[in-house]
């Protein structure tokens, strides 16, 4: 009982997280200089609040699900060592969005780096691959 609860805590945890960073590549790419500020300035408070929160529940409850429950080092586990190796990806992402959302809130005509602006099919791509690692566990 206790392992489909956590287990739907990490996938409501992995929503919010998800959903977050796609509103953030699209301020990040879309938004024009002109109205930048203001909608920065309301995304970085739902960027700390839920989308970082969001981020420590994917976290938590996965390491909890990986280490309680499924093993994280046994044989037929190469599938759970690749996601974490996307989750990471994303993580670092989150980090550099966050970072350039601090920066172009100080300065509307700043542009962050090439990584962060292709920051959308980088995200939808992670996203595939994880579900796709954990639905399927193909090694």
């Amino acid at each position: 009982m206790l392992y489909f609860v956590i287990k739907a805590l990490h996938l409501i945890s992995d929503f919010l997280f998800i959903g977050g960073m796609l509103i953030n590549a699209f301020v990040i790419g879309m938004v024009p200089p002109a109205i930048r500020t203001p909608v920065i300035t309301a995304l970085r408070k739902y960027d700390r609040t839920v989308t970082t929160g969001a981020l420590a529940g994917v976290w938590i409850f996965g390491l909890w699900l990986a280490f309680g429950y499924t093993g994280f080092a046994g044989p037929g586990m190469g599938w759970l060592h690749g996601k974490l190796l996307f989750v990471v990806l994303l993580s670092a992402l989150h980090g550099m969005q966050s970072a350039a959302l601090r920066k172009m809130e100080a300065d509307p005509k700043l542009d962050p780096n090439a990584f962060v602006r292709a920051g959308l099919p980088i995200i939808l791509c992670s996203a595939v691959l994880i579900i796709g690692l954990a639905v399927i566990k193909p090694f």
